[in-house]
């Protein structure tokens, strides 16, 4: 399938895998490149040393293009910012706090120079037009259903038609989406092709721990939940121990207060979750809001063989919808 996301990047269809801290490293990025997708590694929060380490592994794996995050917010983010551009990564989805919105011109600026693609992550019309104005080739644009930090409130169905009409830029959903139905009608609302993060959570070539793997398995409609919103660092993931003991210092406390007890128990709850296993404690399983709909353990080529064969399908059979 030919689309500008496709003629940018150089892929075959316009499917992105989401950039997953603790989840998307090398060999899932690099699966989904060589299904014919731009396979993204959550990366942006790894030290200098492994961040060059999953590229050079990256390029092992796959001849193909595949991206990786930058995070500008983040210590250290000059340094990965100057790698990514030594080892001419391809595609870089750029985000940060809006408190560091300021630094976006010259990372993409940097990014531009040497030949990279860059995405620009957002979660609302105002957020686009900042990024857009930063100079991004793509928006990625995440709706109040998705997993993990969420930065707005509006959902997804809403969100992306007003992105598309108030920028000049092409735009990617980058929530909601976990089969072939999602990528149609995320066409239908105006984006030019799909960001999926958590359908490959489930990919065996996925790195997180068997027991965060098996909780989204058992997960159903209405099992996540929004932490943190109250305090301006909303996040979303299953209901556990962690999330009722947030939302109770969110519920007991003035939003000063809770912020510092929140980060008390919050820091490194990602890692205890993806990489130690404890998803009930002190882990935090991040996932999406269609975790219903995540119902097995499949390859990545096999998860992308699907989505292909579905959305396709659907497209195929648009013109019965009409009168």
């Amino acid at each position: 399938m030919r689309n500008i996301l496709c003629e940018t990047f150089g892929i075959q269809y316009p499917i992105l895998q989401g950039p997953m801290a603790w989840a998307s490293d090398s060999p899932l990025a690099a699966a989904v490149s060589n299904a014919g997708g731009l396979g993204i590694m959550g990366i942006g929060f790894a030290p200098a040393d492994i961040f060059e380490s999953e590229i050079k592994k990256a390029k092992r794996l796959t001849a193909k293009p595949f991206g990786l995050n930058i995070i500008t917010c983040i210590p250290g983010a000059e340094q990965l910012l100057e790698i990514a551009i030594r080892e001419r990564v391809a595609v870089v989805e750029i985000e940060t706090f809006p408190a560091f919105f300021h630094t976006l011109p010259e990372y993409v600026g940097s990014l531009k120079a040497a030949g990279i693609v860059t995405i620009g992550k957002v979660a609302s019309v105002e957020e686009a037009l900042v990024y857009e104005k930063a100079g991004v080739d793509i928006l990625s644009v995440k709706g109040s259903d998705g997993g993990g930090h969420i930065f707005g409130f509006t959902g997804t169905f809403s969100l992306i038609p007003q992105v598309v009409d108030a920028v000049r830029i092409p735009v990617v959903n980058s929530s909601g989406v976990a089969d072939g139905r999602g990528i149609a009608a995320s066409f239908m609302l105006g984006a030019v092709g799909v960001e999926i993060g958590s359908r490959f959570l489930l990919a065996h070539e996925c790195p997180v721990h068997g027991n965060y793997k098996e909780a989204v398995l058992k997960a159903k409609e209405g099992d996540t939940v929004l932490t943190g919103a109250s305090v301006g660092d909303a996040v979303r993931g299953l209901k556990n121990g962690l999330a009722d003991r947030v939302l109770k210092i969110e519920k007991d406390n003035t939003p000063e207060e809770a912020t510092d007890l929140i980060q008390g128990i919050c820091r490194g709850a990602l890692r205890k979750a993806a990489v130690e296993g404890d998803i009930e404690f002190e882990g935090s399983v991040i996932v999406g809001q269609n975790v219903g709909l995540l119902s097995r353990h499949e390859s990545a080529a096999d998860i992308m063989e699907e989505l292909i064969r579905d959305y396709t399908a659907l497209l195929k059979k648009a013109d019965l919808f009409l009168a």
